[in-house]
């Protein structure tokens, strides 16, 4: 890809942010109309530069893009905190100022964790929290210590017979039952809630799986029109043909190194992979650029290792693989740049202690 396209690219990107505000990757690309390979690539470059930031939480596995500036608009992505975090950033966002000691402990670790949100500074050696709209200026100590040998005598409560009476008949009043049923209905509430969560991420990880998948189908048909063209170019006449093969030649040489560039990137990053895990390749069965099939020995045995240079790996391609492993005779393992859905992390643990599937005889 020439600069000047790089550059304009770029610019691109950093409009969209100006215009939407933070955003994802996945939308950026299908705006722009170009993979999210390169897209996330291009965001990595620009934060590099100090150009956009990158937030701390994540919403699946991509982390928000923003430009500097919009931090503010970073709470409309607070519905995808965890269940403790989300309530961290609620009673931060509220009460703008937090005391650590005050906290119990699940708060002050989730506190530590939403640091798109809260911000930590000390006063008279004590650790407070500020809220992410909210300046350090702002915050007033209010609490005045209590002057030395100065001791205040706590009294009990001396109630009358009046309202001695007005106790014993609200006690006598509550009705157990009631309590109980508002008890099951909270905790019945908080589980649908949750579940309505769990089905949200299962959503948004199809929808982004349909992108990807939209995606490569559009690369596809790119290939397919550009063989098209050549195909065209060679019913053309010698002299023709000569010419256009000449001043190709560096344009598909430049094509051929870039492709072959990215190509050694992928398997790169499989190689070190490997060498983390101690896992010795035997032989490079077949390789392109978005698949790589691979002979290796892990822990003394020989296996099939299929490697996709894509986030998300479909039933299609566990199916190939299975396929693939059983001509060899092998066990084979499965790598992708990003981790599996939901649902289909299910259906393989499902698999696992299944026996066999057998049809009832009419």
């Amino acid at each position: 890809m020439p600069t000047q396209d790089v550059s304009k690219i770029k610019e691109r990107i950093l409009s969209i942010l100006r215009m939407k505000g933070p955003t994802l990757p996945v939308y950026i690309s299908q705006e722009i109309g170009i993979s999210m390979l390169f897209v996330s690539a291009f965001l990595s470059e620009l934060s590099s530069d100090k150009l956009v930031k990158m937030s701390h939480m994540r919403v699946g596995n991509s982390p928000i893009y923003y430009i500097v500036g919009q931090e503010p608009q970073l709470e409309k992505f607070s519905n995808y905190l965890k269940s403790k975090e989300k309530e961290a950033f609620l009673l931060l966002q509220e009460k703008k100022f937090l005391r650590d000691s005050e906290q119990p402990p699940a708060i002050r670790v989730a506190l530590r964790e939403i640091k798109d949100f809260a911000f930590t500074f000390r006063r008279n050696n004590e650790t407070l929290w500020r809220y992410l709209t909210v300046k350090e200026s702002e915050f007033k100590y209010d609490i005045k210590p209590i002057e030395q040998h100065q001791y205040v005598e706590a009294k009990p409560r001396v109630y009358n017979q009046k309202e001695r009476e007005l106790g014993e008949k609200i006690v006598k009043d509550i009705n157990i039952e009631d309590i109980e049923k508002i008890r099951k209905e909270k905790e019945e509430l908080e589980k649908k809630k949750e579940v309505e969560k769990e089905e949200q991420k299962e959503i948004e990880d199809k929808v982004e799986e349909e992108i990807e998948e939209k995606q490569k189908i559009s690369e596809e048909k790119e290939e397919k029109k550009d063989t098209a063209k050549e195909k065209k170019k060679e019913k053309t006449s010698k002299e023709e043909k000569q010419k256009t093969k000449e001043k190709s030649k560096p344009q598909k040489s430049s094509k051929k190194k870039a492709v072959q560039k990215q190509d050694d990137k992928f398997f790169d990053k499989i190689k070190e992979f490997l060498s983390k895990e101690t896992i010795e390749i035997l032989n490079v069965e077949s390789f392109n650029k978005n698949e790589i099939h691979l002979r290796i020995k892990a822990d003394g045995e020989e296996k099939l290792l299929v490697a996709h240079n894509k986030k998300r790996v479909a039933e299609t391609d566990i199916i190939n693989a299975n396929k693939k492993a059983s001509q060899l005779n092998l066990k084979y393992v499965i790598l992708s740049m990003g981790e599996p859905t939901k649902k289909l992390s299910n259906l393989i643990e499902a698999a696992q202690n299944l026996d066999k599937i057998e049809k009832i005889e009419k």
